[in-house]
């Protein structure tokens, strides 16, 4: 799979598994405290690209309070994923359940020409 999947502990990035069994690529990617509003995920010319946001947290009182540490990451952040050229939307379902975003893929032998961007609809739960 080569090194487009490797992490390196950079701030912000998302640390995630991918595995495959019985024809289905499943990818697991931790996003503690992100809610499923404030992700994306899309799926454009056999790539997966998974973007999550979160806003500053702040309330208008608090505008005197000074961090003396962060390390929890506002904005926004994203990774992309190789699945194949043969991937469409319905063959892709995604769940977020306690800070994970589990990804099921079902791979198709078939190269599809002509993709478009398509959005994924991630539930709350998964059942595996």
């Amino acid at each position: 799979m080569g090194n487009e999947f490797e992490n390196n502990d950079m701030p912000g990035m998302m640390r995630a598994d991918m595995r495959e069994k019985n024809g289905q690529l499943l990818i697991e990617i931790e996003l503690p405290g992100y809610s499923r509003e404030n992700i994306n995920a899309k799926l454009e010319n056999g790539r997966l690209t998974i973007i999550a946001s979160r806003k500053e947290e702040l309330e208008s009182s608090d505008r005197e309070t000074h961090y003396l540490m962060r390390e929890r990451m506002v904005g926004e952040i994203s990774r992309t994923f190789l699945v194949g050229d043969g991937v469409h939307e319905k063959d892709v379902s995604a769940q977020l359940k306690d800070g994970i975003l589990s990804i099921i893929i079902v791979r198709s032998e078939k190269a599809v020409e002509g993709q478009s961007i398509k959005l994924i609809d991630i539930q709350n739960v998964i059942a595996l």
